[in-house]
């Protein structure tokens, strides 16, 4: 009866050490593919946020560059009526001057 239970006894603990070799292993196989998955999360998440990125920088990129066009549109018509303000006045004055030299120095070309 002793042996008998000796042996029972050896048996069980054999079999428990097979059930906690085997509790290790799938721990450690769940651990990795936690751990696979985890940077494979992460992997999805950076690439997400660059695409996000990216799309953001384009769209206010189309942005500043519909603004430029306002700005130099509006910037172009100021130009030509500050030019067309000022071409009488130039005219007037470029007629004075004409004028001024004519009188001073006359009419007659050394040829």
């Amino acid at each position: 009866m002793a042996e008998n239970l000796a042996q029972a006894i050896r048996e069980h603990e054999a079999m428990a050490k097979k059930i906690l070799a085997d509790a290790k292993a799938e721990a450690a196989r769940k651990i990795a593919a936690a751990q696979a998955e985890a940077e494979q999360a992460i992997k999805t998440a950076k690439q997400q946020c660059h695409r996000q990125w990216r799309e953001l920088v384009a769209d206010a990129e189309k942005e500043a560059e519909e603004k430029a066009a306002e700005i130099l549109l509006k910037g172009e018509a100021e130009a030509k009526k500050f030019y067309e303000s000022r071409q009488k006045s130039a005219e007037q004055v470029a007629d004075w001057l004409v004028k001024e030299v004519m009188s001073a120095y006359g009419c007659c070309r050394d040829v």
